[in-house]
Parts: structure tokens; sequence; C-alpha cells
């Protein structure tokens, strides 16, 4: 099963920064979970590993909302994502295969080296990338044609 927790936390992200962009200090849950096509305790769920690493501020009441705690271009995609999965790998591993003979004996760990590399070269990727950039480079993209 793919894992979208990243993909629709940075959407979140993204929708927040938008609304930041045009001068909105916070976006409500229920709006967010309009938007992303879910519910807002869910929404509440998603976002609150953003509150606890201190990118979103969470404002409770009436005129509340979620907010940037952080100016866009200060937080990068690298932030969110490990706020978003925690230590979870991008793939996990077959710990349970048989040792039978070479291959199956070093499956594992040819297997979790390689993951390791991915995982480097993801995180560096990301690192690289602010949701400012990231906001103006999904903004720049052509209309999608009806």
């Amino acid at each position: 099963m793919i894992d979208l927790r990243f993909p629709t936390t940075l959407f979140a992200m993204m929708l927040i920064a938008d609304a930041a962009e045009a001068g909105r200090a916070t976006v409500s849950s229920t709006e967010l979970a309009t938007k992303l096509d879910n519910n807002p305790s869910f929404v509440r769920s998603l976002v609150a590993p953003l509150v606890r690493d201190g990118l979103l501020t969470s404002v409770r009441g009436r005129s509340g909302g979620l907010g940037l705690a952080r100016p866009a271009s200060d937080i990068t995609l690298r932030e969110i994502y490990r706020a978003a999965v925690a230590d979870k790998r991008i793939w996990d591993q077959r710990d349970e295969m048989p040792h039978v003979d070479d291959v199956t004996t070093n499956a594992c760990r040819y297997f979790e080296s390689l993951t390791d590399e991915i995982e480097d070269t993801v995180v560096a990727t990301l690192g690289s990338k602010t949701l400012s950039d990231s906001l103006a480079d999904l903004k720049s993209l052509p209309p999608v044609a009806a």
C-alpha cells in the first residue's frame, strides 16, 4: 500500500502557504478538509506533527485555524516530509525470507542498503526545496484543459 501522508501533508501546507500569501493568517481545518476531500478530524491528525515540529501554529476557537509558524521560504520539504512520515522508511523489507542460499541470505541486507541510499537521495532533494519555491512552481504550471 502506498503511503499518502507526505503528499497529503504537502498539499495542506501549500494551501496554508497560499492563504498566507493572500494575507490570511489561518485556515480552518474544515476548509482544509473540504479541499483535501476528507474530514476535519483527519486534517487535525494530519497536521498535529507539523504543529509539534514547529512548522504550523494552531489557534483554537471560532475564528482560529492553522497558520505557518515560519515564513514559507524558511520551511523545507524535508521538514514537512520528516514530520509527516516520522521514521517510516520509503519501503519496508521482507525480514521473514528463509535463508536457503546466497540470494535469500543476503537479500534483506542488500535491500536495506538500497533503501538507505534511495532515502538519502530523496531527503537531500527535499532539503533543497522550500515550501515557498514549491508553491511558486505549482502556480507556474499551465492550466489543465477542461
